[in-house]
């Protein structure tokens, strides 16, 4: 009986909504600007069914990745504007961003579930 319960336990926890893909450090986000999967979720984000926006000064590492930020800006710069383009063509991100207190500009990540929820990251640092 015990098996059977962990057995279903197990398929729910693998069949419920899909898990969004979160940044555990600045770091990781950082080193996201500009990957393919970066460039998939921007060409998607303008369909987000909704979004909310996370401060890049929240997360491990802030204090310290200041400088990889702007230097991943200015590699990424085009990615980052196909991003911001997309951004503004999405009432629901832009919502987000405006309630927020950032401009557009700011977003420099984001993670995009299959559910069409999005998160996305604003530099702030």
């Amino acid at each position: 009986m015990k098996r059977t319960l962990a057995a279903a336990l197990a398929v729910l926890a693998l069949t419920a909504a899909p898990a969004m893909a979160q940044f555990t450090d600045v770091n990781a986000i950082i080193q996201s600007i500009g990957t393919v999967q970066f460039s998939r979720a921007a060409d998607k984000v303008s369909g987000a069914s909704s979004a909310r926006v996370e401060r890049l000064s929240s997360f491990l590492g802030a204090s310290s990745a200041g400088q990889r930020l702007v230097r991943a800006e200015v590699r990424h710069e085009r990615s980052l504007s196909r991003l911001h383009s997309n951004l503004m063509l999405s009432p629901i991100a832009m919502q987000a961003i405006r309630a927020s207190g950032f401009e557009v500009n700011q977003i420099v990540a984001l993670s995009l579930d299959s559910e069409g929820s999005a998160i996305l990251y604003a530099d702030d640092l």
